[in-house]
C-alpha cells in the first residue's frame, strides 16, 4: 500500500492513527455526536434502521436519532430488563435480553453470586415503538449481538456454542453455526453479515483475526495477525467489532487503545480514522453501525456514554 504511516498523539482520551490513502481513494470525516444531551446511562448496542435514522439501545430503552442533526426524535421502553443486542429489518426492530437466575460458586475459598443465563428473550417493535410480540429462539440462552436480513436472525452464542448462529426469523428455529475454534475472551463475540453475499464476518479476537464464512457455515478466508504496525491488530486480543460497508470494503475495531481501520474486503488496509477518541475502558466491545450511505457510527462508553459518526467523503 502507498504511502502508509502511523501517527499517535500522547493527549488525553485521543489516539491518532492515519494513513494517508491512494489517491481519489474514500475517506472519512468527524461527523455528528450523539447521546449527551440525552445523557445515556450506557450503549449496548446500535443499529441503523428506517431512512438511516440510527437505533440506540440504552439500559431497557431504544433512542431514534436523526442522522442529520444528531437530535433524537423519540425513545420507548422495551420492557426488558437491560437490552443486551438491538436490530433492524425493514420497519421492525429486534430487541434482545436474557432471563438470569442467581447462582452461588466458590473459587480461591470464597464464595460469589453471580446472575447466570437461562433463556435469550426477543422482542419485536414497529418503527414507532408500538410492540409486536416475542420470538422464541430454539435452546438459546444468552445473546450479545444480532443481526436480522433476508428473514433470518443472526446471534452471537458466547454462553452456549461459542459461535454465531442464525434462527428463521418468525418461527425462531435453528438454522447454522458459524465459526469454529474460535479463540475468544473478554465475553466478547461480534460479528457482522455481508448483505450482498450473506456472508458472515466473525471478529476473531483472541486469534487476531478476522474470519469470513459462507451462507452455509464454511471458512471462506481470514486475514490478520498480531502486531504494533498499522496493518496489524494490537494489544491482548484484536479486533472486537467489525462491520460491512455499501461498496463491500469492512469497517473494523479495535479496544485499548481504541481504533477503527476500514480494509478491502480481501483484508487490505485502507483508511484509520483520525482523531478518535476512546470508545470503551479495558477489554469491551465497541458496538458498530453503518448505513446506506455509508455513515459509521461506534458507540462510547467511557466517562460518557454517546454515539460517534464518521462521514465518508470522496
Amino acid at each position: 500500500m502507498r504511502n502508509l504511516f502511523l501517527s499517535v498523539a500522547a493527549a488525553v482520551g485521543f489516539i491518532s492513527l492515519s494513513i494517508v490513502p491512494a489517491h481519489g481513494a474514500l475517506t472519512y470525516a468527524v461527523g455528528q455526536t450523539y447521546g449527551k444531551t440525552e445523557r445515556l446511562p450506557q450503549i449496548s448496542a446500535l443499529a441503523a434502521g428506517k431512512d438511516d435514522f440510527l437505533a440506540v439501545a440504552s439500559m431497557d430503552k431504544i433512542f431514534i436519532y436523526d442522522p442529520a442533526k444528531g437530535e433524537s426524535v423519540r425513545n420507548f421502553d422495551t420492557g426488558m430488563k437491560g437490552i443486551t443486542a438491538v436490530a433492524v429489518d425493514g420497519q421492525t426492530i429486534y430487541v434482545f435480553s436474557r432471563r438470569t437466575e442467581a447462582k452461588e460458586i466458590q473459587a480461591n475459598g470464597r464464595k460469589y453470586t453471580l446472575e447466570v443465563p437461562l433463556e435469550a428473550l426477543c422482542k419485536t417493535f414497529t418503527w414507532e415503538g408500538s410492540p409486536i410480540g416475542d420470538i422464541k429462539l430454539e435452546k438459546l440462552t444468552d445473546v450479545i449481538n444480532a443481526k436480522v436480513l433476508d428473514g433470518k436472525i443472526y446471534v452471537s452464542d458466547f454462553g452456549g456454542t461459542h459461535t454465531v448462529r442464525s434462527f428463521d426469523a418468525k418461527t425462531g428455529k435453528s438454522l447454522k453455526s458459524y465459526g469454529k475454534d474460535l479463540r475468544l475472551c473478554c465475553g466478547i463475540l461480534d460479528f457482522a453479515v455481508d448483505p450482498k453475499t450473506s456472508d458472515v464476518l466473525i471478529a476473531n479476537l483472541g486469534a487476531f483475526r478476522l474470519e469470513r464464512y459462507s451462507s452455509g457455515g464454511y471458512l471462506r478466508s481470514s486475514f490478520g495477525k498480531r502486531g504494533q504496525q498499522p496493518t496489524d491488530f494490537q494489544g491482548c486480543c484484536n479486533p472486537v467489532s467489525a462491520a460491512v460497508l455499501p461498496d463491500g470494503n469492512l469497517v473494523v475495531a479495535e479496544k485499548d487503545p481504541s481504533r477503527v481501520k476500514v480494509y478491502s474486503s480481501n483484508g487490505q488496509m485502507l483508511f484509520a480514522f483520525s482523531d478518535l477518541q476512546e470508545l470503551v475502558k479495558g477489554c469491551n466491545r465497541v458496538s458498530v453501525a453503518v448505513d446506506s450511505k455509508g455513515r459509521v457510527y461506534l458507540g462510547a462508553n467511557t466517562s460518557e456514554h454517546f454515539v460517534l459518526q464518521y462521514v465518508p467523503k470522496t
